[in-house]
């Protein structure tokens, strides 16, 4: 199959738009304009495979962090402030994705035994059977996704991620406006 096309020209005349707005080095713009599209492409293909399965996306990353947090002895669950910050998403977008899931049966809220008014989140027996069963094909698909490169080029952009990664990581524990729990989260 071809790639769309376009992308060359578009490119071209995106990096021209820059340099009129005097951008020298549009590097960093196009690597986060490149990272940010693949990311979306990424989900695109996923999600519509887990819609099969009533999911998406997001709400398979919230099963995937209450079930971890289960698999690490927390009975108790998690808060739905501590899911919106491993997710990096507003408390709003969370409550939404756990009413759903809740819904279906794949979560279920309980009182928090310190503090009686708020409650935890936890991953019920039909989320951990949907995620056993829903994992090993999701992660086949997404395999599949990074096919137009070969075993060394997805090892090289493994290593390449990870080394950003910890950069940036570096880079905003040097930031005092960054919360000390976000850091705990990077």
């Amino acid at each position: 199959m071809k790639p769309p096309t376009g992308f060359p020209q578009h490119e071209k005349g995106f990096k021209q738009f820059l340099a009129e707005l005097g951008v020298e080095d549009a590097r960093g713009i196009e690597l986060i304009r490149l990272v940010n599209a693949t990311a979306r492409m990424l989900e695109v293909i996923a999600d519509h495979r887990l819609q099969e399965k009533g999911l998406s996306v997001p709400r398979l990353r919230l099963l995937l962090w209450l079930h971890a947090a289960e698999h690490h002895g927390n009975k108790d669950g998690l808060s739905p402030s501590r899911l919106s910050e491993f997710q990096h998403i507003s408390k709003n977008t969370v409550s939404s994705l756990l009413d759903s899931l809740e819904k279906q049966g794949l979560v279920e809220r309980t009182l928090n035994r310190a503090d009686k008014r708020k409650f935890n989140i936890r991953i019920t027996r039909a989320g951990r059977d949907l995620m056993r069963k829903t994992l090993p094909a999701h992660s086949a698909n997404l395999t599949r996704a990074f096919a137009g490169l070969n075993i060394e080029e997805q090892n090289d952009l493994l290593k390449l991620l990870r080394k950003l990664r910890q950069s940036l990581a570096l880079q905003a524990m040097d930031k005092p406006e960054i919360s000390v729990e976000r850091k705990a989260n990077l």
